[in-house]
């Protein structure tokens, strides 16, 4: 999981400096929200991406002992309170993520219920509704309060300058929804759900509803002057509060939004920067896929393994797995009362994507409990750096001896 959280920043991090440093002053609003959505998936597809695979023979090699005691028992136990510390604090942040948002889903429609709809021509639902002062839209919904006049609005009429400020409100809603920006909003919602806790999920969340002000700014100020329709995001400007997953037509920086309404627009030819994104991924790519060589000498190398130019890799080295193992098998406490000790020889596979597999014991004689969790905590290691022979991803079966020992 860290592994996949650094890559995963890494990936995120860049694209979204490309997007400050070139492309986020830009009038190309849909570029921008096609480029927006396309990297926050694009990220979690490159740090999830398995290392590449290919079908050959399997070597065979053997690690070094490991020992198990009293003191990687009290380690063990110090370790999983911390990592289990960590984990219910992801799973709380999880459920109030998750309940803000179904909450908020949930008042949408129970305000579309109690609310008096009339659908129009273009397919959009007018609700008029009581429990809110401003106008909003949630896909196909456009919510207009009661005690305004925006359903007059659409009827074409344009008699007056409140009228006029109506219909341009509307507008701006019906373009959200032609737009479809409240996909997008449930699906960055998804994203902060699950990383809640990465600045750069909500980065992507707040970056995205900015794009859907400027399109939907632009469809509506092509109604009117320029210029008085930005008197009237300044008038309107300090209207009530926004709901979460609700499109408002005052919600985002107003200065922002002056600036891009009044912007010229960007000449076709700068859209070739959005073409870096390809070269981006690609490295990306290149070096989620390398596999680090191994600095070792001959007499380090098991007999069996001089034919693999890069041998498997724990993640952090050798060092970092015996840590590993240590840190994460517990001594039974029926082995331990019983002063039972020993050593578990394990078998396990490192496939070409790096997975462990076919965790087998070769000491059929050992304690049941011994063994039982010495398979666990390998079973439960993370991907490893797959072997490397001919310049392709080999299979490779290990044998590793756990000692246990109480002194």
């Amino acid at each position: 999981m860290t592994v996949f959280l650094l890559k995963l920043t890494l990936c995120w991090g860049f694209f979204a400096l490309l997007y400050a440093l070139l492309l986020r002053h830009e009038t190309f609003f849909r570029l921008n929200r096609l480029y927006l959505l396309s990297t926050a998936v694009l990220g979690i597809a490159l740090a999830w991406l398995p290392p590449l695979s290919a079908g050959m023979g399997e070597a065979v090699a053997v690690l070094p002992a490991v020992s198990i005691g009293l003191q990687q028992m009290d380690a063990a136990t110090q370790q999983w309170k911390f990592a289990d510390a960590l984990w219910a604090a992801y799973w709380l942040g999880f459920l109030a993520t998750t309940t803000r948002t179904l909450w908020g889903i949930a008042r949408l429609v129970g305000m579309a219920a109690r609310g008096r709809s009339q659908r129009l021509p273009d397919g959009c639902v007018l609700i008029e509704t009581s429990e809110s002062t401003v106008p909003f839209s949630f896909f196909r919904w456009v919510f207009v309060p009661q005690t305004s006049n925006l359903q007059e609005a659409t009827a074409g009429k344009s008699a007056g300058a409140g009228q006029t400020s109506n219909a341009l409100m509307l507008a701006h809603e019906r373009a959200h929804a032609h737009g479809w920006h409240s996909a997008d909003v449930l699906l960055t919602e998804l994203i902060c759900i699950a990383l809640w806790f990465h600045p750069l999920a909500h980065w992507y969340r707040r970056a995205l509803r900015t794009v859907h002000e400027f399109l939907a700014d632009e469809a509506a100020s092509r109604r009117t002057d320029k210029k008085q329709y930005g008197l009237l995001l300044i008038q309107q400007a300090q209207s009530g509060p926004a709901l979460a997953l609700a499109h408002h037509f005052f919600q985002s920086p107003l200065k922002q939004r002056l600036i891009m309404l009044m912007k010229q627009h960007s000449a076709p030819v700068r859209a070739i920067k959005y073409t870096l994104v390809l070269p981006l991924a690609a490295l990306f790519v290149l070096l989620f896929q390398q596999n680090p060589l191994v600095a070792q000498t001959p007499d380090d190398k098991p007999k069996e393994m001089f034919d693999i130019e890069v041998q498997p890799q724990f993640p952090g080295g050798q060092d970092a797995m015996m840590t590993y193992l240590g840190s994460n098998i517990r001594y039974p406490k029926a082995a331990r009362k019983a002063k039972a000790e020993g050593m578990v020889a394990l078998t396990f596979v490192i496939g070409t994507d790096g997975s462990v597999s076919n965790v087998e014991n070769k000491t059929p004689d050992m304690r049941p409990d011994l063994v039982k969790e010495a398979m666990r905590v390998v079973q439960a290691m993370p991907k490893w750096i797959p072997g490397v022979m001919d310049g392709k991803p080999v299979r490779v079966k290990y044998t590793l001896p756990i000692k246990f020992r109480l002194q």
